[in-house]
């Protein structure tokens, strides 16, 4: 799931490859997980952003977080994440301290649930 203002063919683009990853890679993704873009890459994923790792995240809108956890496939749980777009810096903060303390500082800077293309780095 990905918050968007307006589904652009880029941004379908990219949902898509990220749900057909894990069955090329024979993988999977889960909260937290991070997915850089492959390189070289000549442009970032979403044109007028510099990003170009994804971070997943679980729902923050309590309609969508009831959804997952209501969503069961053959007997299984089913896992919403959103698609984050992070800079190189936020990434390597998540490397190196670890993921709590890059989500306390999305609450301390406000992040919006809605994707920004134009937000920049907070790092």
């Amino acid at each position: 799931m990905w918050y968007v203002r307006e589904p652009t063919p880029e941004i379908i683009v990219n949902l898509r490859w990220l749900a057909e990853l894990p069955f090329m890679d024979a993988t999977w993704f889960g909260f937290g997980h991070r997915v850089p873009m492959p390189m070289p890459m000549p442009t970032p994923p979403v044109e007028g952003c510099d990003f170009k790792t994804f971070l997943f995240l679980t729902p923050i809108i309590e309609t969508d977080q009831r959804i997952a956890e209501a969503l069961m496939v053959e007997n299984d749980p089913v896992e919403i994440l959103t698609v984050n777009l992070i800079s190189d810096a936020e990434y390597r903060f998540i490397k190196e301290k670890g993921l709590d303390p890059f989500l306390d500082m999305l609450d301390e800077e406000d992040y919006p649930p809605i994707f920004d293309p134009k937000r920049k780095s907070y790092l």
